[in-house]
């Protein structure tokens, strides 16, 4: 009994070393997360080129072309609109998107206005971004902000930005894809 108690310990304690806990020993693209022995491994990058097969990489050039064609294209109908002064990006999402637990001078979207300003100034405009991250606590979640769209940030901005992520679990596509639909209902079809 007891020696099987022993073998059992060992087996743990070399399965934990070898962290064989997880299938992502196979993968040349994991590291240990600190320099001790017994370290978790970092999981397999899931989006990483070399675990995506010719069509899924053709497929996401594809969509980063059209990501990016689309932010050049709404950044310069802005510039180039004699009547509009100020570029809007406007975001949505939980506390994280908020600041809580931070000083509103470190939230996401002020470090992003300090930052993009003196850039937009540079070409006449002035760069407003909005902050409306919800804490949870009125019942707003990523499956309910989004109807809200035009109500939480101006409905003439130009970009919508969507921070939910940290806590969308399973369908969170359809959330997605109704602000989109939302926002290409408001005035200038922003980004999303």
């Amino acid at each position: 009994q007891e020696k099987k108690q022993r073998r059992t310990k060992e087996k743990k304690k070399k399965k934990h070393e070898n962290n064989d806990d997880d299938d992502s020993n196979n993968n040349n693209y994991n590291r240990h997360l600190g320099k001790k022995k017994g370290v978790k491994r970092a999981k397999t990058i899931h989006n990483h080129p070399d675990n995506l097969t010719p069509e899924q990489i053709q497929q996401q050039k594809h969509y980063s072309k059209q990501r990016t064609t689309k932010l050049i294209t709404t950044m310069a109908r802005a510039l180039l609109n004699p009547l509009q002064d100020d570029f809007k990006i406007g975001t949505i999402g939980s506390s994280v998107a908020a600041g809580h637990d931070n000083c509103h001078y470190d939230s996401y979207e002020s470090q992003l206005q300090r930052t993009l300003s003196s850039i937009f100034l540079s070409a006449g405009m002035n760069l407003i971004v909005q902050n409306a991250g919800e804490g949870g606590g009125c019942g707003d979640t990523h499956e309910n902000q989004v109807f809200c769209i035009t109500h939480n940030v101006s409905p003439d901005v130009d970009i919508i930005h969507y921070s939910w992520t940290y806590f969308e679990h399973g369908g969170a596509e359809k959330a997605r894809e109704s602000l989109i639909r939302w926002g290409q209902q408001m005035p200038k079809r922003p980004m999303v």
